[in-house]
C-alpha cells in the first residue's frame, strides 16, 4: 500500500534520527556486488534508526535499497515525478509514503530541502545529476549537507578524477568544507553522516 500527496503538501518531520536521501540507478545492474551493496545500504539505515528518502521506484538498484530498508524497519519516503510514477507504477515497491512531484527538477528540489544527508549509489544519468546537483549546492554555499559517494568496484573513480582535473585548471577552488566525500562501503558512508550531522538532523 502507498500513501501519495501532492508536492504542495508539506511533509511532516521525520520520526527517525536522520531523513537519508540515496541516490542511485533504476536500471538492470549487471553487478551482484553492486546489488549487495545496495541491499547493504537499505538494511543499515533501517538498523541504525534512520529513514529513508529515495526516487520512488521499486526498480533497480532503488527497489533493492527500498526493500531491503523496508525489511529492516526504516520509514520510506519516495519522491517521484507524475510521469515516472505512471510508466512504474506497476513495479512492485514497499510501503512508503509516496510525494508526486510535476517534474524532476522539482523532485530534486524537494529531496535537496527535505533530506538530512545524501548517499550515491552507482546509477546512471539522473544519479549523476543528483550527485552534481548536491555537490553543486554545496560548492556554492547553499548546502550544508554531506553527500557521501560508496565508490563501489570503482564505479565513481572516473568522475573523482574529472573533480579533481577540473581542480588543477583553476575550475574549482578549494574551501573549507569538502564539496564530497567517499566510502568504500554502505557502513563507511553511515558512519561519516552520523559523525558529521548532528543528532535531530541538519534542517
Amino acid at each position: 500500500m502507498t500513501t501519495s500527496i501532492l508536492e504542495s503538501d508539506l511533509s511532516a518531520p521525520s520520526e527517525r534520527r536522520l531523513e537519508i536521501c540515496v541516490f542511485c540507478g533504476a536500471g538492470r545492474c549487471t553487478s551482484q556486488a553492486v546489488i549487495d551493496m545496495a541491499r547493504a545500504t537499505g538494511r543499515l539505515i533501517g538498523e541504525r534508526g534512520h529513514r529513508l528518502l529515495y526516487g520512488g521506484g521499486g526498480s533497480g538498484l532503488m527497489g533493492e535499497v527500498a526493500w531491503a530498508a523496508s525489511e529492516h524497519g526504516a520509514p520510506i519516503r519516495g519522491i517521484i515525478p507524475r510521469f515516472l510514477y505512471e510508466r512504474e507504477r506497476a513495479i512492485a515497491a514497499p510501503v512508503q509514503e509516496t510525494q508526486l512531484t510535476d517534474t524532476l527538477y522539482k523532485r530534486k528540489e524537494h529531496m535537496l530541502r527535505s533530506a538530512d544527508a545524501f548517499v550515491a549509489l552507482p546509477g546512471g544519468f539522473g544519479t549523476l545529476d543528483e550527485i552534481l546537483e548536491v555537490i553543486s549546492a554545496t560548492y556554492l554555499g547553499v548546502s550544508a549537507k554531506p553527500m557521501i559517494i560508496v565508490n563501489t568496484e570503482g564505479v565513481w573513480d572516473d568522475l573523482v578524477n574529472l573533480i579533481a582535473t577540473l581542480g588543477r585548471f583553476g575550475f574549482i577552488s578549494p574551501g573549507e568544507q569538502p564539496m564530497f566525500h567517499t566510502a568504500s562501503s554502505p557502513l563507511e558512508a553511515l558512519e561519516i553522516i552520523e559523525r558529521l550531522v548532528p543528532v535531530g538532523g541538519a534542517r
